[in-house]
């Protein structure tokens, strides 16, 4: 776990199972407002311009989709490094993340340096 206490890593493992269910549900919710899965269980013709609000709004979705369906990702690595014991290591340099910036970002892969370097290139 490289370093990190152990009351610090039972609390980043219990955001990130909150944060998972939050994703999820929110994952769902979406599913639920996407015009154009619920225009495929109507039958009724759509008036004039509904058709263009409704994948204006289905893009809108599937963009906010990809974004929590890309942050379940990475809450489910994290989650697997903690199990595996690999959580905290820089997949750049290899050094130990600082655990201020776990406790905030939980799912960082870089440690600051390396992010850092990143956003100046």
């Amino acid at each position: 776990m490289l370093n990190l206490p152990q009351k610090t890593l039972t609390k980043i493992k219990s955001l990130l199972l909150r944060r998972q269910k939050e994703v999820d549900d929110q994952l769902k919710a979406l599913e639920n407002d996407d015009p154009i899965i619920m225009a495929a269980e109507m039958v009724e013709a759509s008036e004039s311009g509904t058709d263009s609000w409704m994948a204006e709004v289905h893009g809108r979705i599937t963009s906010v989709k990809n974004d929590l369906v890309d942050l379940s990702s990475k809450i489910r690595i994290s989650l697997l490094q903690i199990k595996k014991g690999t959580y905290g290591k820089c997949e750049r340099c290899g050094n130990p993340i600082e655990a201020e910036r776990l406790e905030a970002m939980p799912t960082a892969s870089l440690c600051i340096s390396c992010s850092n370097k990143k956003t100046k290139k």
